[in-house]
């Protein structure tokens, strides 16, 4: 439905993130000749040869269509999108030196560097104006599409709404066509967006002159195959788009994916919820950062270790059985916090801040959170991850309702989003929102911004015990 209002306007975008590019290769070779930070002899700037032109445009439209800055999902959020132009602006950074080492190395670093700065500020500013001048003149530079929900419940009118937030496209919501007056969400609904009923849909369709009818479905049964039927058939002899919005949000674990495999559509609701290269960058990450700490915490550790035995009889570490990604049982190492003989800390223990079970030294360690430090161990072995939901005893998961067990979609980690948002102090069903959260938000900069508020959240104290 996009792709109406993105073939003009993608055409726009292609052209001018080309004469951008062309132009900041003219200017950067201009400041490379007048500036020379007052080193006497600097040479005049390699002058870019022509094929240079060319190439540094296919890369950025190459690395900016990947990076989905071009595509018709483009986001209505302007951060979203700066976003996507940040990433595939480094991607066609590195690809441009690469040619540069491989073609041309006599050409002036510095002055690549003026270009890949200027190229990223005025494709920035560019796209922020652009941006503004759409959202005003949006309808002028794009075929209006005139756009009929059929539907009137909560998935109806979520549709409707997101439709409405593209007005500025030339997506237009004319309004609603009622299915069952029972499943109507009048709270939420106006009432002069009701056009008609299913039965209208032909008159509708001709009254208010619509090109896109939207049909979101719950899931497919009997009555909603009879249903699509029909409202084809009222609508054969008119010339309208017919488009249907299914809802997986009861079903799908993260987010769908649509294919076609041989001419079959195939909707994924349940996918790895890491790419490959998402998975290698955060395993990359675990094994340097908890080698680095074990490093660096070896000598605390060796400390707690003497301390545990001399406050108590018994080992200096606690293993327990945990529940670790896709549901698989592992051996979460912590140091002892308790008595050798006190009770098994599962599921009908809840954690309390006078537990008696609890030794002098392990009080504090709960306290301060480092008993948690062996976990770096957890972490060299694959087990878990230094970020991620937390691992649950077995006893606590075979409670969970089926939306819980999402949690364990990634890989289970020593810190995570309810960790420095309030820690124990939160009920249970809390931390698996937070958790689903941190999931559906996964990025390896939320990675680096967690573990940067843990410490803080260790030294509130909050929750802790």
């Amino acid at each position: 439905m996009m792709r109406h209002y993105s073939l003009r306007y993608l055409l726009f975008l292609y052209a001018s993130d080309t004469l951008i590019v062309i132009g900041a290769l003219l200017l950067s070779s201009a400041l490379r000749i007048n500036i020379a930070f007052g080193i006497p002899g600097v040479p005049e700037a390699f002058i870019p040869p022509t094929l240079l032109y060319p190439v540094a445009v296919m890369i950025w439209l190459f690395t900016y269509s990947r990076a989905g800055v071009y595509g018709p999902r483009r986001s209505p959020d302007l951060l979203h999108e700066l976003r996507n132009l940040l990433i595939g602006h480094g991607m066609a950074a590195l690809i441009f030196f690469g040619w540069l080492y491989v073609g041309y190395r006599d050409f002036s670093r510095v002055q690549a560097i003026y270009f890949i700065g200027i190229s990223l500020a005025a494709l920035a500013a560019y796209r922020m104006v652009a941006r503004l001048f759409v959202h005003r003149y949006g309808r002028l530079i794009s075929d209006a599409r005139r756009v009929l929900v059929v539907g009137t419940d909560a998935n109806g009118l979520n549709l409707g709404q997101t439709v409405a937030r593209y007005d500025w496209a030339g997506l237009h919501l004319v309004g609603y066509a009622e299915v069952d007056p029972l499943m109507t969400d009048e709270a939420a609904l106006d009432p002069e967006m009701v056009l008609g009923t299913l039965e209208d849909l032909p008159r509708l369709v001709d009254d208010h002159q619509v090109n896109e009818v939207l049909i979101p479905l719950k899931w497919f049964d009997d009555a909603t195959s009879s249903r699509i039927t029909q409202i084809m058939r009222q609508l054969e002899a008119h010339a309208v788009n017919i488009r249907l919005a299914p809802d997986y949000s009861d079903l799908a674990y993260f987010q769908t994916s649509a294919e076609d495999f041989n001419g079959i559509p195939l909707i994924g609701i349940r996918e790895r919820v890491f790419s490959p290269g998402q998975r290698l960058v955060k395993r990359s990450f675990d094994l340097a950062f908890s080698g680095l700490m074990l490093l660096v915490s070896s000598p605390v550790m060796l400390a707690i270790a003497v301390a545990i035995k001399l406050d108590s009889p018994g080992p200096v570490f606690y293993r327990q059985k945990r529940v670790g990604e896709y549901g698989r049982l592992f051996e979460m190492i912590k140091f002892r916090s308790m008595y050798v003989d006190a009770p098994d800390p599962g599921v009908e223990y809840a954690k309390s801040r006078h537990d008696p079970r609890v030794t002098r030294v392990g009080r504090f360690l709960r306290r301060s959170s480092l008993d948690e430090l062996p976990q770096f161990l957890n972490v060299l072995r694959g087990d878990m991850s230094v970020v991620g939901p937390r691992p649950e005893v077995p006893g606590l998961v075979s409670r969970y309702e089926w939306w819980q067990r999402k949690r364990f979609e990634v890989p289970q980690g020593m810190t995570g989003w309810w960790q420095v948002n309030g820690r124990s102090d939160k009920p249970m069903h809390l931390h698996t929102e937070d958790d689903l959260f941190y999931i559906r938000n996964y990025s390896l900069w939320l990675d680096v911004q967690i573990v940067l508020r843990t410490p803080f959240a260790l030294l509130s104290g909050k929750g802790a015990f």
